[in-house]
C-alpha cells in the first residue's frame, strides 16, 4: 500500500517481514510496515488536514483489516473512491511496452511447445502438456507464470471458461482452449489461442471459424477515442450473425486492462464500458465461444493501442487446426 500526500513524501506500506526487501526493490526514501504504522500515518495527516479529502485508489482490493485502519483514523478527513492511479497506470511508456513485448514472445513460445509436443506424442494429459509449456517459458527467460496457464480439451473447452488443467488425456477430433502468460521484468503477458485437434465436425469448423472472425473484425475496429462499448460492437456483429452470444466473463465484454498485473481495470471493452481507449493503453482482446456438444475456443492477444490501431504484443500465429 502506498501514502501520497499533496505535499510531502510518499510512504510505502509492507507486511513488516518484507520492509527489508521492499526497501531495497523501491525508489520510495520510507517504507513501514503496514500493521506496525498505517494507522498512526493516516491518524498523522486527518490532525493536519482536518476535513480534507483522502482519496482511495484500488479500495476493492483493500483488505478490511487496513480499511478499517484507515476508517479508524480518519477523524474528520473525507474519503472517495478514485480511479486517478488506474487510469495514469493504463497508459505505458515504451520501456513498459518492452517488457511486455518480451513476456509475449516468451508466451509464444511456450504455445510453441504445446503445439510442436502434440504433434509428435499421442496420449499426453492436459497436464503433461502444461508443465513443459512452463518449462520452456523459464528456460528462454520467464521470471513466473502469469496466472495458472490453462489447456482445456474436449468436454472441458466446452463448459468451463477458466480451469486448472486435468489429467485428461487430450484426443484428436477436440476442440483444444490454451490460455498462456508469463510475466517478465514485473509484466505480464496473457494470450489464449483455440484450435480444432485433427478432424473437425462442421459445427466445430463454424465455432472456430466464427471465433477468429470476430476477434479479427473486432481487432480492425480499434482506435484511440472509441468508448469500450463502441469498441465491442464489430466483434459482438459477427458472433450475432452466426447464431453465437459471446462467452464473456463477468459480461465485461471483449477487453480486460493488462500491465504489471495479467487483469488490469483499465480499459475494459463491453457493452456497459464508458472507458474511453487512448494511445498506448495496453490490455488483451479476447472472444470466448463455447458450445455444449461441440468445444470450446478463445482467441486473445496483449495488445497496445497505437494511434492507427491496436498492435499485438502477442503473435502466436492464430491458426484454427493443428
Amino acid at each position: 500500500m502506498v501514502f501520497v500526500p499533496l505535499i510531502g513524501d510518499p510512504i510505502l506500506f509492507a507486511e513488516g517481514s518484507l520492509v527489508g526487501y521492499a526497501s531495497d526493490k523501491t525508489w520510495f526514501d520510507d517504507t513501514r510496515g503496514i500493521r506496525q504504522e498505517l494507522g498512526s500515518v493516516v491518524r498523522d495527516f486527518a490532525s493536519k488536514h482536518p476535513g480534507a479529502k483522502l482519496g482511495l485508489s484500488g479500495a476493492k482490493y483493500c483488505a478490511l483489516e487496513f480499511y478499517e485502519q484507515i476508517m479508524d483514523n480518519i477523524g474528520t478527513a473525507k474519503p472517495e473512491k478514485t480511479m486517478l492511479i488506474e487510469s495514469l497506470k493504463s497508459i505505458k511508456s515504451e520501456r513498459e511496452i518492452r517488457n511486455m513485448k518480451v513476456a509475449g514472445e516468451l508466451a509464444d513460445r511456450g504455445i510453441w511447445k504445446i503445439k510442436e509436443l502434440l504433434e509428435s506424442e499421442s496420449g499426453l494429459t492436459e497436464r503433461e502438456v502444461v508443465r513443459q509449456a512452463m518449462a520452456e517459458m523459464f528456460r528462454l527467460g520467464a521470471d513466473t507464470k502469469s496466472f495458472d496457464i490453462m489447456v482445456q480439451s474436449g468436454v472441458n473447452a466446452e463448459k468451463w471458461f477458466l480451469a486448472y488443467p486435468t489429467d485428461k488425456v487430450i484426443q484428436k477430433g477436440e476442440t483444444i482452449l490454451i490460455d498462456i502468460g508469463c510475466r517478465f521484468n514485473d509484466y505480464s503477458s496473457d494470450m489464449a489461442r483455440g484450435v480444432g485437434y485433427g478432424d473437425m465436425s462442421p459445427a466445430q469448423e463454424k465455432l472456430l471459424n466464427t471465433c477468429l472472425k470476430a476477434w479479427e473484425e473486432g481487432m480492425a475496429a480499434l482506435r484511440p477515442g472509441m468508448t469500450g462499448k463502441e469498441a465491442d460492437v464489430a466483434a459482438n456483429r459477427v458472433m450475432a450473425e452466426a447464431g453465437y452470444v459471446h462467452f464473456a466473463g463477468e459480461g465485461r465484454g471483449c477487453a480486460h486492462s493488462t500491465g504489471m498485473d495479467p487483469e488490469e481495470e483499465i480499459p475494459t471493452i463491453g457493452p456497459n464500458s464508458d472507458d474511453v481507449l487512448q494511445e498506448n493503453q495496453t490490455f488483451c482482446f479476447e472472444i470466448t465461444l463455447m458450445e455444449p456438444g461441440v468445444g470450446g475456443t478463445r482467441v486473445e492477444d496483449t495488445v497496445v493501442l497505437r494511434k492507427d490501431g491496436p498492435e499485438s504484443l502477442t503473435n502466436f500465429p492464430r491458426m484454427n487446426r493443428w
